[in-house]
């Protein structure tokens, strides 16, 4: 710790005291008027002072004017600390001061991408994917993480979905690609939703666990207790009790139960390992990518076992399923004449897990194509058929992308094409690499 800031911890110290002596004297006002007043206290100058001081010695937020974040009643109320202040509630003011200081000037800190996810999963200890983490933080880690926690209960706002604090929602986390901290609060006018892009490889390999979707259902950029931006946040919630009065989140559709935890973490472990890769293809991982990400847009329409929930999101489906599985397995500077029997004859040899197995996943394609040349077209499919080819779809191309990610060959098309012809490249280049993996994903 610097003088610097050990002087802005001091300084703090005297603004809490006079602040929580003059807060009693206008208790009528409400905690916006209230925190202006406090801003405008003697210990105040005195607070913002050593604040840029001690910024400027952390190099924190530290530009040619200021440095570091702005001490004043916009500050004290957004944070909840005027609130406090004019409360009953007992509290170390010297906690507060420190949470207060490090909100203000620093010093640096990792900050943080965070996603949290909609599946129903008790995951038994924090896992590393690669670059990733997973956790399910629970109610007191994620109070802890709120800016000047010790305050934040009396902030006007939650800095996010109080449904969260029933730590039941498995947290992915990775260190954000814009590490630079915010200075000030920022509103959120709208949302496009979560930045699918950043968080496809984690998401991918969820995706790929089960026909059951997982989602993001809410996005923040975190630097731990000093600043959370809402990016997106759709928490889904269910109401219980005999009126319907009591709020929980709602978990799903994908559920894991405590059998098959290890097995999962193998799994997520092994996709992610292969899709990080330093010796993967860069070429390969951009199709692998631009396929994945067609594939998990059709997420928020699918729920149990690849069941489209409305039907009129059903032409998006399949339109989404057909051009991820054709950008899987088209080849490099392909025509694309034919592409329809190309693509359903390379699925065919890449998942089929027999004779039967095989002629049933060239139909299905094939079926699908057909459904795809209707809708693109301005037709109106049969309904059936256009049902069938949703719900078919989705377990396809989740196994191509499995096959694809675990062989990680760059000329996939052309092994495919081979494999057509010749059982010992079959044998040798898909499926005894796939029974390696499966076999790797069941060991103890």
């Amino acid at each position: 710790m610097t003088p610097e800031h050990q002087s802005l911890i001091t300084a703090l110290v005297g603004f809490i005291t006079d602040a929580k002596r003059s807060a009693v004297d206008h208790p009528d006002l409400p905690d916006r008027a209230a925190a202006d007043l406090l801003a405008e206290l003697p210990a105040s100058t005195a607070v913002r002072e050593a604040a840029d001081a001690a910024a400027r010695a952390n190099k924190y937020l530290d530009d040619d004017q200021h440095a570091g974040r702005l001490f004043d009643g916009s500050a004290l109320y957004g944070l909840g600390i005027a609130a406090l202040l004019r409360s009953s509630h007992e509290f170390d003011a010297q906690v507060l001061a420190g949470q207060l200081a490090s909100y203000l000037a620093g010093p640096p800190e990792q900050v943080w991408r965070y996603f949290v996810l909609n599946l129903d999963w008790d995951l038994p200890r924090p896992v590393d994917l690669s670059s990733w983490r997973l956790s399910r933080p629970d109610a007191g880690t994620w109070k802890s993480l709120r800016p000047v926690s010790l305050a934040a209960d009396f902030a006007p706002t939650p800095v996010w979905d109080p449904l969260l604090e029933f730590g039941q929602h498995v947290l992915v986390t990775v260190p954000d690609p814009e590490p630079l901290p915010l200075r000030g609060f920022r509103v959120l006018w709208f949302s496009r939703g979560p930045s699918a892009k950043l968080a496809w490889e984690p998401l991918l390999a969820f995706n790929l666990w089960s026909n059951d979707p997982v989602e993001v259902v809410a996005e923040h950029v975190v630097e731990p207790g000093r600043q959370v931006d809402k990016r997106h946040s759709s928490v889904p919630s269910n109401y219980i009790g005999p009126e319907g009065e009591y709020k929980v989140p709602l978990l799903g559709p994908l559920h894991v139960d405590d059998r098959r935890s290890e097995q999962l973490i193998r799994f997520l472990t092994e996709i992610t390992a292969r899709l990080q890769q330093s010796t993967l293809n860069e070429k390969f991982r951009k199709r692998i990518q631009r396929c994945a990400i067609r594939f998990l847009a059709t997420g928020d329409k699918v729920g149990y076992d690849s069941d489209v929930t409305f039907p009129d999101d059903e032409p998006q489906v399949v339109l989404d399923y057909v051009t991820a599985l054709e950008n899987l397995l088209s080849g490099e500077d392909e025509s694309h004449g034919d592409l329809a029997r190309k693509t359903a004859q390379r699925a065919a040899v890449l998942i089929g897990k027999d004779d039967e197995d095989r002629l049933a996943v060239l139909r299905h394609v094939e079926d699908a194509y057909k459904v795809r040349s209707k809708i693109a077209h301005g037709d109106e499919p049969n309904d059936e058929k256009l049902a069938k080819s949703a719900a078919t779809m989705r377990p396809i191309i989740r196994r191509a992308l499995i096959t694809a990610i675990v062989l990680s060959d760059p000329k996939l098309a052309t092994v495919c094409d081979e494999a057509l012809l010749s059982q010992r490249i079959l044998r040798e280049k898909i499926l005894a690499p796939m029974a390696e993996f499966r076999s790797s994903l069941n060991s103890p």
